[in-house]
């Protein structure tokens, strides 16, 4: 394999390696809300988890190093991320039982939808801006939830609490275009 073979390999591996860190940093985000009190820790590992949503995607489109795998990828890692810090967060009681099953739900059809979607009909959905707006305002409301709880600021934990429904109205919307979408993409394949 020649260098400049090497070099573009590795420049297009460079978004997914940043969106393996962010599932690889659920390991110790684990750790730390389930054997312990070290909720300030475990809130700056989940803002970095957070960024790192964003960076891979701005990297990867930045530099011309967007992929198929990507695209795929980074998807399926943030449902992995949010499941696991759902019930990290249910397990700590940090939020409200309501509101994490509903963002469990969720998680859980839209990984139905998607995958159906994919192995039924060869097609794979792009992400929508609405659903990442409210993956956003999950990663960004789960530290600032841990934090408020670590700190004894219940006006954190409060408002904490109402960006993450707001964001889980974001992403039940973005669920109802991935179904449409799978919907349209059904009725497509049975015209003649």
């Amino acid at each position: 394999m020649n260098k400049h073979r090497l070099l573009t390999i590795a420049h297009t591996a460079i978004p997914s390696i940043i969106t393996a860190i962010r599932v690889l940093l659920l390991i110790p985000v684990w750790i730390l809300l389930s054997h312990g009190r070290h909720d300030v820790a475990a809130a700056i590992l989940l803002a970095v988890m957070g960024i790192t949503d964003f960076l891979d995607g701005y990297v990867a489109r930045r530099t011309g190093a967007v992929t198929t795998f990507g695209k795929i990828f980074d998807p399926f890692s943030d449902r992995i991320v949010l499941i696991v810090v759902a019930v990290a967060a249910l397990v700590d009681h940090l939020v409200p039982t309501w509101l994490l099953v509903i963002v469990l739900v969720r998680e859980i059809l839209v990984g139905v939808t998607v995958l159906a979607d994919l192995l039924i009909h060869r097609h794979r959905n792009d992400v929508v801006w609405i659903g990442k707006a409210g993956t956003f305002g999950l990663l960004l409301g789960f530290p600032l939830v841990v934090l408020g709880d670590g700190l004894g600021q219940p006006i954190v934990k409060e408002a904490a609490v109402l960006l993450m429904t707001v964001a889980v109205l974001l992403l039940y919307a973005a669920l109802v275009f991935y179904v449409l979408n799978f919907v349209r993409t059904a009725h497509q394949e049975e015209l003649p």
